[in-house]
């Protein structure tokens, strides 16, 4: 009995094996298959299953001097597709109809995107925190949804060609301080590892850093948020009244070179740039180059001065007849009471009443072409100012040595000469100083994400061009084209301005100076003795007046008004100042002010 049942516990034990030896061996063969012959296939499903996701550390923050928000980040997500994850084509047909309703697409715009690629594509990117929200609670199959960041500029219309705007993906700047500081406001790049399910969606489980992205920096800059409001405002007013082509307004610092607002019009949105012409992004204050006309006398008569001519020195007769030159003719443009022309001016007469006649005789007889061309170069005319700002651009002008004659006395009342507004703004800047060339400055600090600052950008003196003293006698003459000749519409009670006007035929190729086309300005700095602004304002091709008197000193005078009471500076001139018709407090603009009525973008 006992060697039955051993011989039959050994049968069975052999047939164990047997069963065990062919199962171990069907596994060895699966494994081979899996591991040898079909490893590319399943590989492919794994990687499918796996995604490597570029995370961008935020773009940096743009602020102005005093710590205002520009240029920021809001929560934003972009809506993505991976259609080889949809099991079957229902599930594809109802992902393209539900995204067609929340994203506004129709449903051939959002089945020609999936055709792109079977693995990712975007569908919309950087759409309402809000919709991004609502597609991900509808958990469709085969769409993701990263969460992303939006470019976004609170003041909307404010400096926009200052501050620029960024791609669409918000990473990459393309105007204005988004694109001349992208390496310093560009985040920089992490990875992140994770596994997604059946349906595409990523499982936040299998989230792994590989590398931990970090935002960019900071950049503040020069530009004061109420400075800028103001003069838009200003300059928007006449931009629309004289129907111009453009028009430009520049606050300026003059003894740090700080720019502290800078207007263009027309005016854009950088938050919704759709249907918007791409010629409103450009920044015309150093992009635009145009003939300056009489506000140039300034550098005419400065470097007279300084070479030591007498300001009182008689050196020309103004007739109505005009100033022969060659086969040409200077005239003046004649105003009431001088329909016969200035007679005989002296420096101050030729700044008060813009006489072209005077400023080209000094030009002709008491500098020369070398010395022209070299105060030109002196004041900055000749070179990109270098503001941080990008895009600068100057028109260079030929070397003295190839002057007609009448090229010279052009040159010096403000024709044959091209500069952008930044320049003359400079310019001005280096008479109201007492005769120092400042460099121009659009950016304050760098500062890391944690607030240290990186770097701070000091005023700069690039040269001293002329004397104090010189200084001083053109302000002089300045002050008198203010109070007695064609700058009065830019007085303002209380204050000294020191300024002068201008207005230039514009030439166009081919058709010379007759077009009836013009360009209007007054650059000008207050107080004048003690100036705490020079303010440059330019107007484009306007209609009905083409006058600096008319439509460019009345914006000076807007803006010198409102920011003399932002920056609380006293009047020069109290005993000028009248009190109110109304019986109101003189100080009462003061106190709106204070109680906000400029902190509006």
């Amino acid at each position: 009995m006992s060697a039955k049942f051993a011989n039959l516990f050994r049968g069975r034990t052999l047939w164990l094996l047997v069963i065990f030896a062919f199962m171990y061996l069907a596994i060895l063969i699966q494994l081979f298959c899996v591991q040898i012959l079909d490893r590319a296939r399943y590989l492919a499903v794994a990687d499918d299953r796996m995604r490597h996701l570029t995370e961008v550390g935020e773009r940096g923050t743009i602020y102005d001097r005093t710590g205002s928000v520009l240029a920021t980040n809001i929560p934003a997500y972009s809506v993505c597709a991976y259609p080889r994850s949809f099991q079957t084509i229902q599930d594809r047909e109802m992902a393209v109809e539900e995204l067609s309703k929340m994203l506004g697409l129709t449903k051939n715009e959002i089945e020609d995107k999936m055709r792109r690629s079977d693995t990712f594509v975007y569908i919309k990117r950087h759409i309402p925190y809000e919709i991004g929200e609502k597609i991900a609670a509808e958990k469709l199959p085969g769409i993701g949804l990263e969460r992303e960041t939006k470019r976004y500029y609170p003041g909307y219309k404010l400096a926009a060609q200052v501050i620029g705007f960024t791609e669409q993906d918000g990473i990459v700047g393309v105007e204005g301080i988004e694109v001349a500081q992208n390496k310093e406001l560009t985040g920089r790049k992490g990875e992140i590892i994770a596994q997604v399910d059946a349906k595409g969606r990523v499982i936040p489980e299998t989230r792994r850093v590989k590398k931990r992205a970090e935002p960019g920096n900071d950049i503040f800059l020069t530009i004061d948020r109420n400075l800028q409001h103001i003069a838009e405002k200003a300059l928007e007013k006449t931009f629309k009244t004289y129907n111009a082509a453009g028009a430009v307004a520049i606050v300026m610092d003059p003894h740090t070179g700080e720019i502290l607002a800078l207007a263009n019009c027309p005016r854009f949105d950088p938050n919704n740039r759709k249907g918007t012409d791409d010629s409103y992004w450009r920044n015309r204050a150093v992009r635009d180059v145009y003939e300056p006309g009489s506000t140039l006398k300034l550098v005419t008569v400065a470097a007279a001065v300084e070479e030591g001519v007498s300001p009182r020195q008689k050196v020309a007769v103004c007739t109505s007849s005009g100033l022969p030159v060659g086969n040409h003719r200077i005239r003046c443009a004649l105003h009431r009471p001088y329909l016969a022309g200035h007679g005989s001016v002296d420096m101050y007469s030729i700044i008060r009443n813009s006489c072209n006649i005077g400023a080209a005789s000094i030009a002709m007889h008491k500098l020369g072409a070398e010395k022209m061309y070299e105060y030109l170069g002196k004041f900055g005319l000749l070179n990109k100012p270098g503001s941080g700002l990008p895009g600068e651009q100057i028109l260079p002008l030929d070397k003295p040595d190839t002057w007609p004659t009448i090229k010279l006395a052009n040159v010096g009342f403000g024709q044959g000469v091209a500069v952008t507004p930044l320049q003359m703004a400079s310019a001005y800047s280096v008479i109201a100083n007492g005769g120092v060339l400042m460099q121009p400055r659009i950016v304050k600090e760098i500062r890391s994400p944690d607030g240290s600052v990186i770097e701070s950008f000091h005023p700069k003196t690039i040269r001293r061009v002329v004397s104090e003293q010189t200084a001083a006698t053109v302000t002089d003459m300045l002050v008198g084209c203010v109070e007695e000749g064609t700058g009065k519409p830019a007085k303002i009670e209380g204050y000294t301005v020191a300024g002068k006007t201008g207005s230039a035929e514009k030439a166009v190729p081919g058709q010379g100076f007759n077009t009836g086309k013009y360009v209007a300005s007054f650059m000008g700095f207050v107080p004048a003795r003690n100036p705490r602004l020079v303010i440059c304002v330019v107007v484009d091709e306007p209609k009905g007046s083409h006058w600096g008197a008319t439509c460019a000193a009345p914006v000076f005078r807007e803006i010198a008004e409102k920011a003399m009471i932002y920056l609380r500076v006293p009047p020069d001139e109290p005993a000028k100042v009248k009190p109110p018709a109304d019986g109101s407090s003189v100080n009462a603009d003061r106190k709106r002010h204070r109680s906000g009525a400029y902190s509006t973008g």
